[in-house]
């Protein structure tokens, strides 16, 4: 049987070239992996997104954070790269590795106060703003999301299914991060496509009939021309 079975034509892409890929859209990007509230963000630029500040009660104009990703490294099956204990690669999956940098911006209240007319009034006067940041590894399994036309339209994108942080005390807390991390990190890459009409056979475009799918280090499909 030969490499293409039924269909014409075999194509694929391997992880390195996937990762100068991911490289090349973070660099040009940077506001793909690096998000603020106004405090750190006052508008988006072609290095940051803005965001909303977290509402709470009492806290005026809401909590202001900040988080920061590194260009995630992507591993596909089989697995090359080292995990933490407990993650495994399997058939079909990637896996990245991350650091990930979450800031807050913790401000100070003035103690409540009588105004002359008697009347309670609440003040918020931040103090020059005082910062405080962490930085995490953070590691990830995921799976390719794909769709594809009869006509040869399509994308590939990558989708994170569970993320792993190391030596993160209490367990509880660990728990907590990694689901907030998790989705944020996953929101990122579903907005990065990959698109279908990037695999070519020569002047050709590839109408694809089976995958892409992950296997040998490769994102691989079959096709017709």
């Amino acid at each position: 049987m030969s490499l293409t079975g039924t269909s014409e034509v075999f194509a694929s892409i391997d992880e390195d070239a996937l990762n100068d890929i991911l490289q090349a859209f973070f660099n040009a990007r940077p506001h793909y992996r690096r998000y603020g509230s106004p405090a750190f963000v006052p508008v988006t630029t072609v290095s940051e997104t803005a965001i909303p500040a977290i509402a709470f009660p009492g806290i005026p104009g809401g909590i202001d954070w900040r988080i920061s990703f590194t260009t995630p490294v992507v591993d596909l099956f089989e697995q090359t790269q080292p995990l933490p204990p407990g993650m495994t690669l399997k058939p079909g999956q990637f896996s990245l590795h991350t650091d990930v940098e979450l800031c807050v911006n913790c401000i100070a209240r003035k103690d409540t106060r009588s105004d002359a007319a008697g009347a309670r009034a609440s003040r918020t006067k931040p103090r020059p703003d005082h910062v405080v940041c962490t930085k995490l590894g953070v590691f990830g399994i995921g799976h390719l999301d794909v769709w594809n036309s009869p006509n040869g339209d399509g994308a590939v994108r990558l989708r994170v299914d569970s993320v792993e942080l190391v030596d993160i005390q209490p367990d509880s807390l660990e728990t907590v991060l990694e689901c907030v991390i998790k989705m944020i990190l996953d929101g990122i890459l579903s907005r990065i496509e990959l698109p279908l009409k990037a695999l070519r056979a020569g002047a050709f475009e590839l109408i694809v009939t089976e995958g892409p799918e992950i296997e040998h280090n490769h994102i691989q499909a079959f096709g017709n021309v």
